[in-house]
């Protein structure tokens, strides 16, 4: 009842403000009420017009005590002139037989909400000096002395005291409870403040995940760089963002993403190459400003190597954003660790090749050349000595070099098997994939069926990884978010392109949702099958399960007679 009585008060005022006006009206009204039926005098329209006065006269008043809530000094002129006022009302409605007598809490209830407990007491006094004088001066029929008057409504005095104490402490706990309400509302804020730096702090981590992944699946410089701008532009939520490749040996062309024109990568380069002329930038954040735009900027180099400049566009250079400035350091660093990783790879890979072709080569030394030395000598010396052979020695001769012939043919083979996996009939890429796919089904007790059909050896290297990846993704999105108990991979390699189907019994989802989400997983694996030209499509029901076909064109073509391959 108090909670709806007050909320229906002014709802723009605070809270000490709806207490007075409350606590005013109901008091004007019990007070009225007990005036009103109270017998001494036979004057009844004087009662009525009274209360009606007085209800006016706190409405003018609880208004002034709202408007001048923050200055003291016009509180306690108000406080003082309702006192005085009140006090002369008990002269035409009874002095202190008076029911209104009670009105004078609302003075003091108003000094001790915005005025000082001191006040308080001194406003109290003064109503009761002043509304003794009265009753002194106006009421003392039998001509007691003052010390006659306050000792018979002693009883009055100690009410009086006793609510005024009461209602300070009241009002002193009400206080409290407020400022410790104001601090758990200051704390909850700062809670909310901090929560929402955490789930932008967890979205940014998800994104840098998001963003290993797909620098872990590019094999080409190229794609790596446009990955790289990409992931920029997105984690930091710029407009735009480039890439400056600074190496001896490639073009040190720019490469762009988003809002930015051909027309400005020239004035991009001027301000990048008077930075670098004068070595005003490192692995610190610098920026540079380019028709009005203003591009954040860093090195992108390993302990070895310069790779080039990476750029976002910012609306505003946020040099004291830490979290910005650790976001775009760990993307620089990042982008340098796989750049440099990818070349140390392709120097890798040719070390390798390298090997292996001295390998082969000397394998092919130390037997083939050598029985084919061994016949082209015996075939020279048959050429010079056939004429002073008889048939039979002639006949041996040949037999002898038919002989080394295909000793050497049977060595050629041996080697040529060892080399090929595809002659062995080992298919290592199905073996991988049905390796993980026993682990992952004994390590979360599910069952799962891999089926494979077609010659993996129309795959690249890229696709088969990407192929890997994509069965990892989605097999443990089946078991973590699904929780399902079956998974079906199917891998049909075909001539012109390649299916996958991965099925689960699991709880489903709502594509439409996660697609607004851009979740992670499913995201990863779109831009996997992007990258390949290829279709993507996910098929879910709650509660029934979900499956995705993936279809992917193949850039190698088998011959049949060769048994070689055409790019």
């Amino acid at each position: 009842m108090f909670e709806f009585l007050v909320a229906k008060i002014a709802s723009n005022n605070s809270r000490e403000i709806k207490v007075i006006y409350l606590y005013r009206y109901l008091s004007w009204i019990f007070t009225s009420i007990f005036y009103l039926f109270d017998n001494q005098t036979e004057y009844f329209c004087l009662k009525i017009g009274v209360i009606i006065i007085l209800f006016i006269t706190s409405k003018i008043v609880t208004d002034l005590y709202t408007r001048y809530s923050n200055n003291s000094k016009a509180i306690k002129s108000l406080v003082l002139t309702e006192t005085v006022g009140i006090s002369l009302l008990l002269i035409p409605t009874g002095g202190l037989d008076s029911p209104f007598i009670w009105y004078a809490m609302n003075p003091v209830l108003v000094s001790a909400s915005f005025l000082t407990g001191l006040f308080c007491w001194f406003d109290l006094i003064f109503y009761l000096a002043v509304s003794t004088s009265i009753s002194y001066f106006v009421f003392n029929t039998e001509n007691d002395t003052a010390i006659k008057i306050i000792s018979d409504n002693s009883h009055l005095v100690l009410i009086f005291i006793l609510m005024t104490l009461g209602l300070q402490l009241l009002l002193k706990l009400a206080h409290e409870l407020n400022n410790e309400r104001n601090n758990l509302r200051e704390k909850n804020y700062q809670l909310a403040e901090a929560n929402e730096k955490i789930k932008e702090s967890i979205e940014h981590i998800m994104s840098l995940y998001q963003a290993v992944e797909m620098f872990s699946a590019q094999d080409s410089k190229e794609k790596l760089m446009n990955t790289i701008i990409c992931y920029a532009k997105e984690l930091t939520k710029s407009k735009s963002s480039f890439f400056k490749q600074i190496d001896i040996n490639s073009s040190n062309k720019i490469i762009t993403c988003g809002d930015i024109s051909p027309d400005i990568h020239p004035l991009i380069e001027k301000e990048l190459s008077s930075i670098l002329e004068i070595k005003e930038i490192d692995k610190n954040i610098t920026q540079i400003k380019v028709q009005d735009r203003i591009f954040a900027i860093t090195i992108v180099k390993s302990a070895s190597r310069l790779f080039g400049i990476l750029g976002i566009e910012v609306e505003e250079f946020q040099e004291n954003d830490n979290l910005y400035k650790k976001l775009f350091s760990f993307l620089t660093e990042l982008s340098a660790v796989i750049l440099e990783r990818l070349y140390l790879e392709e120097i890798a890979q040719k070390l390798a090749v390298t090997e292996e072709q001295n390998r082969i080569a000397n394998e092919m030394h130390d037997s083939v050349s050598q029985r084919l030395f061994s016949i082209s000598c015996a075939i020279h010396t048959l050429v010079a000595k056939h004429s002073k052979l008889s048939h039979i020695e002639l006949h041996d001769q040949l037999i002898r070099i038919m002989e080394t012939s295909n000793m050497a043919m049977k060595e050629l083979r041996s080697t040529i098997y060892k080399l090929s996996s595809k002659k062995q009939g080992i298919k290592a890429f199905q073996s991988d994939i049905k390796a993980y796919l026993d682990s992952i089904a004994k390590l979360n007790n599910i069952d799962v069926c891999f089926k494979c059909s077609g010659d993996e050896d129309l795959l690249t290297g890229a696709l088969k990884k990407a192929i890997y990846r994509i069965i990892a993704e989605s097999t443990g999105n089946s078991i973590r978010h699904g929780k399902c108990s079956e998974i079906n991979v199917e891998l049909n390699i075909k001539n012109i392109c390649t299916e996958l189907i991965i099925k689960d019994n699991g709880k489903g989802f709502i594509v439409e949702d996660v697609n607004k989400r851009n979740g992670l997983g499913i995201d990863n694996m779109k831009r996997l099958v992007n990258s390949f030209n290829g279709s993507l499509n996910i098929d879910s029901v709650l509660e029934k399960g979900t499956c995705i076909k993936i279809n992917i064109p193949n850039r190698k073509l088998f011959t049949l007679d060769e048994g070689g391959l055409v790019v």
